[in-house]
């Protein structure tokens, strides 16, 4: 799967989380730029790609990440090898 790949799929778990309708979901999507995505959704949001990717995220990388391709970049790492569940 490429970082792409996982993009668009991340951006599909993040519309269904959010129910935030057709927004687009970049590398460079902030939580700012997506209407409901507060502290408390974030978490949602990271569950939701723990279960749809079927990985683990390192929690204490989660809360420091500035954008989408940040996380990204994490679910790409943990599917080459690391912190996978399935």
């Amino acid at each position: 799967m490429t970082n792409d790949d996982i993009c668009l799929r991340m951006g599909h778990v993040i519309r269904e989380t959010l129910k935030c309708g057709p927004v687009v979901v970049t590398r460079a999507t902030q939580a700012g730029d997506v209407r409901g995505w507060d502290s408390l959704s974030h978490t949602m949001i990271l569950l939701q790609i723990e279960n749809s990717f079927g990985v683990r995220l390192p929690i204490e990388r989660m809360y420091e990440m500035k954008n989408v391709g940040e996380l990204v970049d994490v679910v790409a790492h943990q599917l080459a090898g690391k912190g996978r569940t399935t």
